[in-house]
């Protein structure tokens, strides 16, 4: 008992002696400069999947293919009941699974699908998927030299990682 009594104690003078930065002081993004990171992240995102529908040439459009993204197809898993066997979902969430620049978009009709997204080393992917029962199945992968798409800091994120740099040295 003593002996537990002995390490609680060291333990409780170890933590006060140890700095702590309360909350209040750590730096903050503006909510200007998170709304201006929002824009150019959308901006960002559309100018990839630009380029990747032109570098492969397809026929893609927001009137016959609905956008999905990671997001949006966990939302649908969701809202329409979270089933732990759900092959539609679990057949479309692997794909998601990847490095990327920009977020991987899904794009969808009818019995049919693309996955778009640009590897780390500008590499354009297209995965075409076709609807198989109640699962979707890889049909076609290909990939082509994309162009780099550029991504631009922000002043105000600039900033703030200065700060919180200032902060943990």
């Amino acid at each position: 008992m003593k002996r537990e009594m002995y390490l609680f104690v060291v333990v409780l003078i170890g933590l006060t002696l140890v700095p702590f930065k309360s909350y209040a002081e750590q730096p903050r993004l503006s909510e200007e400069c998170m709304k201006k990171m929002e824009l150019r992240n959308e901006k960002y995102n559309r100018l990839v999947m630009k380029d990747i529908i032109a570098g492969f040439n397809l026929d893609i459009d927001e009137v016959n293919y609905r956008k999905v993204t990671r997001e949006g197809l966990e939302t649908a898993y969701m809202i329409y009941g979270g089933k732990l066997r759900d092959d539609y979902y679990n057949s479309l969430k692997e794909y998601f699974n990847v490095a990327s620049r920009g977020n991987p978009m899904l794009f969808v009709r009818p019995q049919e699908a693309y996955l778009l997204y640009k590897q780390l080393n500008n590499t354009n992917v297209m995965i075409h998927l076709k609807l198989n029962g109640s699962k979707w199945v890889e049909i076609n992968r290909d990939k082509k030299s994309g162009n780099y798409i550029e991504f631009q800091k922000l002043k105000c994120e600039t900033k703030y990682m200065k700060e919180k740099q200032k902060i943990l040295n």
